[in-house]
């Protein structure tokens, strides 16, 4: 079984999920709007499962990096009466730039001073939009944030859309995982020491993921913005960021399918459990559960004989091959 067959397998699982949910809401109309919240969150937690998973760096700022990109498309599109094709290349750019300017600076900390650098990256944006009177105020379908051209009003339309982004990112991120570049990020995850003597240059290779992920999180928040119809400066807070981390850590931060299980547990979840205090309950339980038992994600729990380790060119010395098959960053 060859690479690109074991991660088709990622995205055929998806296809099914996609089509079976599809199925069930040709019932149950709701189902259409479960499913859109849940595709919203899994463009803010499938780059981050990339980032913290195969790169080894955790962002709590995916949420600010949404609501930058809610916001942009929302001033764009009511202050400047533009169409929202024209405020989705912005919506994804700015909050890129933000995140590579600032990545080179944080992203040589420690993990967890990276994680309260980040943290504080979703106040300083949350206070901003806060204080920024009626130019970052609420912004709703009375005011004018128009839906999407191509969607409407329609549930139907806007469930498809959203998943067929998903699916697109999915079949990216594995072909990229599946790449020699993709490897080398593993190494940086596993030894950065390592990485460097590979070639690999690490600081540009974090910042441009780092970037990536911002934009992707921003495509998220353009998205937020046109299907929801609604936003404001709590809308996408800190708690968000939290809520992202916690969905990929739940699922599993090494599995490509593993930050859209867990947005489809948190957002089922949210809807059947009846106030906040047992929402907390719940999470916290289930994580700690998680950690204890299955510290890489729900994924881990299936069966080895689906993984495989990466195959080992003959002509690397046996002292180096047991790092060669940790990091995989040799094809």
């Amino acid at each position: 079984m060859n690479d690109s067959f074991k991660w088709f397998g990622s995205v055929g699982v998806l296809i099914l999920a996609i089509a079976g949910v599809s199925l069930l809401a040709e019932f149950r109309s709701s189902i259409y709007s479960t499913s859109t919240t849940v595709g919203i969150f899994a463009l803010l937690a499938l780059p981050l499962g990339l980032l913290y998973g195969q790169g080894g760096t955790v962002s709590l700022a995916q949420g600010a990096f949404a609501a930058i990109g809610a916001y942009t498309t929302a001033i764009i599109t009511t202050r400047y009466s533009l169409s929202p094709m024209m405020s989705l290349l912005p919506a994804v750019v700015l909050p890129a730039l933000v995140a590579f300017i600032i990545a080179k600076p944080i992203l040589r900390l420690p993990e967890l001073s990276l994680a309260l650098v980040t943290l504080s990256i979703g106040t300083v944006v949350e206070v901003a939009l806060q204080r920024g009177g009626d130019f970052t105020g609420s912004f709703n379908g009375i005011n004018g944030i128009p839906t999407l051209p191509f969607v409407g009003t329609s549930r139907i339309r806007a469930h498809f859309v959203i998943w067929t982004v998903v699916l697109l990112l999915v079949i990216a991120y594995v072909n990229f995982m599946s790449s020699l570049r993709g490897r080398a990020l593993n190494a940086v995850r596993t030894d950065h020491l390592l990485a460097e003597a590979m070639g690999v240059n690490v600081a540009l290779d974090l910042s441009l993921l780092f970037a990536i992920t911002a934009g992707v999180a921003g495509l998220g928040g353009w998205f937020y913005a046109h299907t929801l119809g609604y936003v404001a400066p709590d809308s996408l807070s800190i708690a968000v960021s939290a809520n992202v981390l916690f969905m990929v850590v739940l699922g599993g931060r090494k599995s490509v399918l593993g930050p859209i299980i867990g947005a489809a547990i948190f957002t089922l979840a949210s809807d059947f459990l009846p106030g906040t205090e047992s929402q907390g309950i719940f999470f916290g339980g289930i994580l700690i559960l998680v950690l204890l038992f299955s510290p890489d994600g729900l994924m881990t729990l299936v069966p080895r004989r689906w993984q495989r380790r990466p195959r080992v060119p003959a002509s690397v010395s046996p002292e180096v091959r047991p790092a060669v098959q940790t990091t995989g960053a040799v094809r």
